[in-house]
């Protein structure tokens, strides 16, 4: 992810919706063409006239930017477009328009268009790959049944995968690390496994105990499920004893995203079974 400047931005994408950036270009050229149009007016080089067109469109900008301005938060923007809005419903509803008229929201577009530009260049944008923002805006990063199942992890999945959309990689397997505690938890109980602080001992145990899950004492779902989790537990195990051995490891992009998928994999293999309060 990128820290860039609005004045980059502006030439990537468009501010809270497709035509925000349009809006802007549009009330500047609209200004510059109006004040020429005011100068032949003055000189009776052209009379009164009715854009129609234009005027739907004017309207439309300064509501785009309206909306842009209350999503940035950007109050003194938001002021402007509403002046705009505003004023320019009532000067466009005139069936022609005069110098005096173009005057006036010569003046409304390019306050509005200064202010919000002045406001907006004090900000800073992150640009997030498409890859990685789906992470950002999900309510159920590990799906619904993790989340019924094992509510007290929810607030460290949902950060989890908001560190991994902002590319914060060792802090995503921060979060992870909890969530699995979480995981662990549950699976040390299913398995009456007395769990303490030495998570590696009892991840030992409830591994020796997944082995001794058989088809004739448990059934064969049960020695498949066993298996399953043991398969998960291995990775666990690796994750954890590394964390625990190494708590000022740094972690990147390719081992964050292991460890979270290989997470996610685990709490939902233990959901379709577990839930933290049985």
């Amino acid at each position: 992810m990128t820290l860039i400047s609005f004045r980059q931005l502006i030439h990537m994408i468009e501010l809270n919706s497709q035509y925000t950036v349009a809006a802007m270009s549009f009330l500047s050229g609209q200004s510059g063409e109006w004040k020429v149009m005011i100068q032949l007016l003055a000189r009776q080089t052209i009379g009164p006239f009715s854009p129609v067109e234009m005027k739907a469109h004017f309207i439309r900008s300064c509501k785009n930017l309206l909306a842009a301005s209350q999503a940035l938060g950007l109050k003194a923007s938001e002021a402007a477009a509403n002046r705009a809005v505003k004023e320019s419903l009532e000067l466009l509803a005139h069936p022609y328009l005069d110098a005096h008229i173009l005057g006036r929201l010569v003046s409304l577009a390019d306050h509005l268009v200064q202010t919000f530009g002045d406001e907006i260049e004090g900000r800073s944008f992150f640009v997030m790959p498409a890859a990685h923002s789906k992470y950002f805006s999900s309510d159920q990063a590990f799906g619904a049944d993790v989340e019924d199942a094992f509510p007290s992890a929810s607030f460290d999945i949902s950060e989890a995968a908001k560190c991994r959309a902002f590319g914060r990689w060792t802090a995503s397997v921060m979060h992870l690390m909890r969530v699995m505690e979480v995981g662990l938890s549950s699976l040390a109980k299913h398995y009456d496994v007395v769990h303490d602080a030495n998570w590696n001992q009892v991840i030992n145990q409830i591994e020796a105990r997944t082995r001794e899950v058989g088809k004739r004492s448990h059934g064969a779902e049960a020695e498949q499920w066993a298996a399953e989790a043991a398969t998960h537990l291995r990775f666990v195990k690796n994750a954890w004893r590394n964390h625990a051995m190494h708590p000022l490891e740094k972690y990147d992009e390719d081992r964050a995203v292991l460890i979270f998928e290989n997470c996610r994999s685990f709490m939902q293999h233990l959901a379709g079974k577990l839930a933290e309060f049985d």
